[in-house]
């Protein structure tokens, strides 16, 4: 591993707005941090964490908490939201897999996925984050009501997501293979991360997916 990557690995767990979920306890410190009764949204795999800051911007009367599996992601957003001065945001290092150890049960209003790994080969179909295993898992930790939100510029995730809500009934509230086609969008689904910028520039289309468990 580069010594550089190892660092950041070693510095992110000393960052005070950076948690991880192996901490005992780490949800109490997390809403400790926060400091508040306030909805809290979560998003997977967040990368750099443009949505979690974004929206934390568009909505002070919300809290958002970035996940990602990679510490040295988690190092690049919290020095992203420092700089921001977001008292509403947090950053926990921890996998999809792990949030039931981490998050105790109806915690949480909404979930963001964006711009995931598509997992697009069939024999790894069960690790795609729209998959039923994780849709359960979802499902404790959301609040009744609570949104599950996918966007994403690859099809085949896309598609598999509406198959998954179609064969389970699952409440869909939009789906849309064309997301910038519409010119009447939410401030939500108008935040652009530094992945979806790319792949725009690429010509693709982003896909959105926003639906109830």
């Amino acid at each position: 591993m580069p010594r550089k990557k190892l660092k950041k690995i070693t510095e992110v767990n000393s960052f005070p707005n950076v948690f991880n979920y192996k901490t005992e306890n780490v949800w109490t410190e997390i809403t400790n941090y926060l400091n508040n009764h306030n909805p809290i949204i979560i998003e997977l795999g967040c990368g750099q964490a443009d949505y979690t800051i974004n929206l934390a911007k568009l909505h002070p009367e919300n809290n958002y908490v970035g996940v990602d599996r990679k510490g040295n992601r988690i190092w690049s957003a919290s020095k992203l939201l420092s700089k921001e001065n977001l008292p509403n945001a947090a950053l926990m290092i921890g996998h999809a897999e792990s949030l039931e150890q981490a998050i105790p049960e109806n915690s949480i209003s909404e979930i963001w996925i964006t711009f995931p790994d598509p997992y697009p080969r069939r024999c790894s179909m069960k690790r795609r984050l729209t998959h039923p295993r994780f849709l359960e898992i979802y499902k404790k930790l959301l609040i009744k009501e609570g949104i599950v939100n996918l966007k994403t510029d690859d099809e085949t995730l896309y598609d598999f997501t509406i198959s998954v809500i179609n064969e389970n009934k699952l409440k869909l509230i939009k789906a849309t293979a064309d997301l910038y086609s519409n010119p009447h969008l939410t401030d939500e689904e108008k935040v652009t991360t530094k992945y979806e910028s790319q792949h725009l520039a690429e010509g693709k289309k982003i896909k959105l997916v926003r639906f109830c468990l």
